[in-house]
């Protein structure tokens, strides 16, 4: 799996102090996953006590496999 950050998302990672694993897991494995705003996809996971929420899209890396751009992730 390969994950690319926009410049928010990588900010918001390092600030919120989210796993990076725990961004991969939700992706891979979501408790929940829905639609969103212009063909994002929200996908929440909980781990441990804590439930992590992943906002990304795959539409612009529809050629290459396994390949998402992270928009946000936080912990909710």
């Amino acid at each position: 799996m390969k994950l690319k950050l926009t410049r928010h998302s990588q900010d918001m990672i390092s600030y919120r102090n989210i796993d990076i694993e725990h961004v991969k897991s939700a992706i891979n494995n979501p408790d929940y996953k829905e639609t969103a705003f212009e063909a994002r996809i929200r996908v929440r996971k909980k781990i441990g006590q804590k439930e992590i929420e992943v906002i990304y899209c795959r539409e612009a890396f529809r050629d290459k496999y396994e390949e998402y751009l992270i928009i946000t992730a936080y912990y909710i």
